[in-house]
């Protein structure tokens, strides 16, 4: 059996070597870079570095398609107002015809005088009835020549505004393809930003694992000699939202991907997710809250919003139908069905699913995926 003096000496050994490791491995008091705590503020920057890009990534988004929008509404302007000019145009041109017509047998062909009309028709009433007939038709021309002036007058309004709507095609286009050149410079940013986040994560987690396994090992060395020390746990990822408020908006079997900002037709970008499910699928208030903007658009088809009791704004769009509690200022309670997964608006065609969006404050969107992927389903 070893001396006592033995085993003081054994002991204290151990607790320089104890000392020694700890220190190389960071479990130090002062946090800094290759610590838990220095890892932990890494990732947190990162976080907050990608949210902050998202955030400004939705904006660019939202005023892309909002320029598409507006151009669009200016072709149909230029569309109409150019059917309106070439009917302008044809009726001008029948005016002419109607009057140079009329001129020929008026005046080039001399109107025939009273006493002639009397001679002729050998009847005062005969002859009465014929001068009047012949006023009636110079008073025609007259019309005419007015009719004329009223469609050059038109006609050169119409032109005024096909130039006004060829300028705002021009400025639109030009806006519209300002915000694309920003939504495609974000999302290169982003994806360099992230590509880095991920690779460093990468790198901190190897090298957490690394120091969690030689950390064990001292705290078992520690627990066998010396009393026990704690050790540092693991790192935990909030989402963007509380997960424990919150229900997923599909109550049923759904399929989805992060389709987040995504290309569209028309030079749009995808605002939210779009969560696949069987048509006539419920939708349930994602939290307690209001309803909004309840009604159809040409884009969302039958849709919603509702903004729960922190003022964050969730979008729901392609609805086959409304529930009955879905009502313009309706309050809801959390899990509430709103209505039915379809494929209204511009999704007709396409599988039926559920497009929902995420605006944190009621300001741009951010990506729904990290977020409703924590969300209980409603059972």
């Amino acid at each position: 059996m070893p001396s006592p003096n033995r085993t003081r000496r054994l002991a204290a050994s151990v607790a320089v070597a104890v000392a020694a490791l700890a220190c190389a491995l960071g479990a130090g008091p002062a946090p800094g870079a290759g610590t838990i705590a220095g890892t932990k503020a890494q990732i947190a920057d990162v976080g907050r570095e990608v949210a902050v890009l998202d955030i400004r990534m939705g904006e660019a988004i939202q005023a892309n398609n909002q320029a598409v929008d507006r151009l669009e509404a200016a072709q149909d302007v230029l569309a109409s107002t150019r059917a309106e000019l070439a009917g302008a145009r044809r009726d001008l041109e029948r005016s002419r015809e109607l009057l140079a017509d009329r001129v020929v047998a008026l005046y080039i062909n001399q109107p025939p005088s009273f006493v002639e009309l009397l001679l002729t028709t050998g009847s005062l009433q005969q002859a009465q009835q014929a001068g009047e007939l012949l006023d009636q038709v110079a008073r025609g021309d007259a019309g005419v020549v007015t009719n004329v002036k009223e469609r050059r007058a038109r006609l050169e309004a119409l032109e005024e505004a096909q130039a006004g709507a060829e300028a705002t095609r021009r400025r639109e286009l030009a806006a519209a393809e300002d915000h694309r050149a920003a939504v495609s410079a974000l999302r290169a940013e982003q994806e360099q930003l992230l590509a880095e986040a991920k690779a460093e994560l990468k790198r901190l987690v190897k090298e957490e694992r690394e120091r969690q396994r030689r950390l064990a090992a001292l705290e078992a060395a520690r627990t066998a000699y010396l009393t026990s020390m704690p050790v540092a746990g693991g790192t935990t990822l909030a989402g963007a939202l509380p997960q424990g408020n919150y229900l997923f908006p599909v109550a049923g079997p759904t399929q989805f991907a992060n389709d987040w900002g995504f290309a569209r037709a028309g030079g749009r970008s995808h605002e939210g997710i779009d969560l696949f499910a069987a048509r006539g699928t419920p939708v349930v208030a994602v939290a307690d809250g209001t309803l909004f903007n309840v009604g159809w658009n040409g884009l969302g088809g039958w849709r919603l919003w509702v903004r729960d009791t922190s003022g964050n704004g969730f979008y729901y769009a392609h609805l086959d139908a409304y529930s009955p509690a879905a009502k313009e200022g309706a309050a809801v309670a959390r899990g509430t069905v709103l209505g039915y997964v379809g494929d209204t608006g511009d999704a007709r065609g396409t599988p039926t699913h559920l497009h929902f969006e995420i605006h944190p404050g009621g300001g741009g969107p951010v990506p729904p995926y990290p977020i409703i992927t924590g969300w209980p389903r409603a059972g």
